[in-house]
């Protein structure tokens, strides 16, 4: 896949862009993986004008990412497919004038760095919290482990109780 393209030019003549990235060539990316994978990073961006001639990109970024899981460390596969749609702007004046419902794409003047938009959406759309479903993992760390049904629920003592004494001591007429 090509790495700078000519927005404009490339709009004009409604341009498919499909191909198949390595991990290497989205350095951000693959800084936050955990360990590299084999698993290529596919695009299929379509560059378009609007009625109001403004380039619009749309489209769709997949691959697998080998994720820390935040439990227990270990790489955990991420199945990763991103939904692209933003208008390609060349400025950061530009970009306010772009209307809600679309996302400013930043460009470097009229070249779009293919590879820095592939990277953004990838990093924007990692989840918040990865969790792998090895199941010692899930046993060690599952807190949300329930006790047995006709089990005792456990004392624990009152976090209030000292405010009862204290209340009471109030009560009393000075």
């Amino acid at each position: 896949m090509t790495r700078r393209i000519d927005y404009r030019r490339r709009a004009v003549d409604k341009a498919r862009l499909t191909g198949r990235l390595s991990l290497s060539a989205l350095p951000r990316t693959r800084a936050v993986v955990a360990e590299a994978s084999d698993a290529p990073v596919e695009a299929s961006l379509l560059l378009d004008e609007d009625n109001q001639r403004r380039v619009v990109l749309t489209g769709r970024v997949r691959t697998t990412l080998m994720l820390p899981c935040q439990r227990c460390l270990q790489p955990t596969a991420q199945a990763m497919d991103v939904h692209v749609a933003g208008i390609v702007v060349a400025s950061d004046e530009a970009a306010a004038a772009v209307p809600r419902e679309w996302e400013p794409i930043l460009s470097e003047g009229d070249m779009l760095d293919v590879h820095a938009l592939i990277d953004d959406e990838l990093l924007l759309a990692l989840p918040m919290i990865v969790q792998c479903d090895r199941p010692v993992c899930r046993a060690a760390y599952d807190t949300e482990q329930k006790a047995p049904e006709n089990s005792p629920a456990p004392d624990k003592p009152n976090p209030f109780a000292a405010l009862a004494s204290l209340k009471r001591d109030d009560d009393e007429p000075r």
